[in-house]
């Protein structure tokens, strides 16, 4: 009997979280000033209909949650937000979501939104459609320490998972709405959206192995035979990066000269800067530096596979840091930047 009472009232404990995740979901649309924009706020409310995210979660995932069912609603739709949208978006974002925060959230708060102001109007429509998610992920490792994803990350390295996450947007571009139909949208489509703009792992041409083979010849000094085998065991992604890093290898060994004097990394500052046209702030430059350090032990480790995955989210944080000063660099190549040239050389 006591069993019988409880199973009857788990359906009423559901009914009464949906309406309160309905409520704050509207509450967000009418912050932002789309609450009449219909086919957006049909899509987020079936995106929250479908969601179990409100079950045993806390308050501030409430919030969450119906922030990412907007961020899902403009992936789906593709829509893209004007920069007043965003910089509303994002402070909504702010005062739900985060309690008690402490200085170092702040600063990194506040880096965000010059960033918004500083950036956002330059992006291409994808890198548009796609930032109101990156931002929900962002606030949610915040106030809870993982992305809506259940990506585990910590405090420290929210900027760079930012950053990456505006570099790679290919990790939650969306398709067009004809191909997803809003009808049976669901949060795990969002998240498997990016199937659409993957390519087939391409075959190095013999010539292109031979070079790469060269190059990493002389920067690892391991046997050529050796080379080949690991190559042959890797994924396609890590064969491009160690590619680009390869062709690369003449600026490393500027950067290189550059960056000895660990003290003083104006001239490295100088020289990345005239030649990516853009300011890089005191953390980029700390980050890029590091990376260039480590370049050759970079490459050495993913030939020999020691980049394992950590948890179940199949993500090695070294790798992945190192990764997002190759970026800032451009001594690699982002996913989203070459599938554009593919497509545009097709």
């Amino acid at each position: 009997m006591k069993n019988s009472r409880m199973t009857d009232r788990a359906p009423v404990q559901r009914g009464e979280e949906m309406k309160l995740m309905k409520e704050r979901l509207t509450r967000c649309l009418q912050l932002l000033k789309i609450n009449h924009d219909e086919r957006m706020r049909k899509t987020a409310f079936e995106l929250i209909e479908k969601s179990n995210d409100f079950e045993n979660r806390s308050q501030h995932w409430g919030w969450i949650t119906a922030l990412n069912a907007i961020a899902g609603s403009c992936l789906l739709n593709q829509r893209a937000f004007s920069q007043s949208e965003v910089y509303d978006f994002l402070t909504i974002a702010v005062t739900t979501s985060l309690e008690g925060r402490t200085k170092a959230i702040d600063e990194l708060i506040f880096r965000v939104y010059r960033d918004v102001m500083a950036t956002y109007e330059s992006m291409d429509a994808k890198s548009k459609i796609a930032f109101p998610k990156i931002i929900v992920d962002v606030v949610a490792i915040l106030g809870g320490g993982v992305d809506t994803s259940g990506k585990r990350t910590p405090i420290h390295n929210v900027e760079v998972y930012y950053q990456t996450r505006k570099s790679d947007v290919n990790s939650i571009i969306s398709v067009t709405p004809s191909t997803t139909p809003v009808t049976t949208a669901t949060a795990a489509s969002i998240e498997s959206i990016e199937e659409d703009m993957k390519v087939k792992k391409p075959a190095l041409s013999k010539d292109e192995e031979s070079e790469l083979v060269d190059i990493l010849n002389k920067i690892t000094e391991r046997k050529k035979e050796d080379i080949k085998a690991s190559i042959a065991k890797l994924e396609r992604r890590d064969i491009l990066r160690i590619k680009d890093l390869g062709k690369n290898y003449s600026k490393i060994q500027k950067y290189s000269k550059l960056i000895a004097d660990t003290d003083n990394l104006q001239g490295f500052k100088t020289a990345l800067q005239n030649e990516s046209g853009r300011k890089l702030s005191s953390f980029q430059i700390q980050h890029a530096a590091n990376s260039v350090r480590k370049a050759k032990l970079y490459l050495e480790n993913v030939l020999d596979g020691k980049f394992i995955p950590h948890g179940s989210y199949g993500i090695n944080h070294t790798k992945h840091n190192l990764e997002y000063g190759y970026l800032i660099v451009g001594l690699m190549e982002s996913s989203r930047k070459r599938i554009t040239s593919r497509r545009a050389g097709a």
